[in-house]
């Protein structure tokens, strides 16, 4: 009989050390709540069929890039901690990097032997940054420029030496 683990089917028995590590990927701004949850279970799966276990995924929402990454000024942020092997980093990064829509990846060992027993934590969910009511550039040279001319910027009218 042969049977394909999912994400929550993984047991390990009592003791087993597994590597820890943390991912965070980044993903277009236009990606979609549907896509982020697909490509969130995807990694999911990927992770059991490789023999890890996902401990927890927490989207941080769409956030400003300190520079543009494809063209993108923002992007959805998530983060994902997991237990695994070593080829396990190997096969999320290939999935992420086949993906067009993540701009970014980064991957960190967090330690060499944690206890695989650890319990599955619920995702998470969070706003992101809130989208600034900024105007353009070019609007507010436009409005300093306007400010500078009228009378209340100063001028030669009332100095005295």
């Amino acid at each position: 009989m042969d049977t394909q683990a999912t994400a929550g089917d993984i047991t390990f028995p009592p003791g087993t050390k597994l590597r820890e590590y943390e991912t965070i990927y980044l993903v277009r701004p236009d990606f979609g709540d549907d896509n982020t949850d697909k490509l969130k279970e995807k990694i999911r799966s990927v992770i059991a069929r490789e023999g890890g276990k996902a401990i927890k995924f927490t989207i941080w929402g769409r956030k400003k890039v300190q520079y543009e990454i494809g063209g993108q000024n923002r992007a959805v942020f998530t983060h994902v901690l997991y237990l695994g092997p070593s080829k396990l980093v190997a096969e999320v990064e290939r999935n992420l990097r086949m993906t067009d829509d993540v701009l970014r990846f980064q991957t960190i060992k967090l330690a060499d032997e944690s206890d695989a027993g650890r319990p599955v934590e619920a995702d998470v969910k969070l706003a992101g940054d809130v989208e600034s009511e900024r105007p353009p550039r070019e609007e507010r040279e436009r409005r300093l420029d306007d400010d500078m001319d009228g009378p209340d910027f100063g001028g030669d009218e009332g100095d005295e030496a």
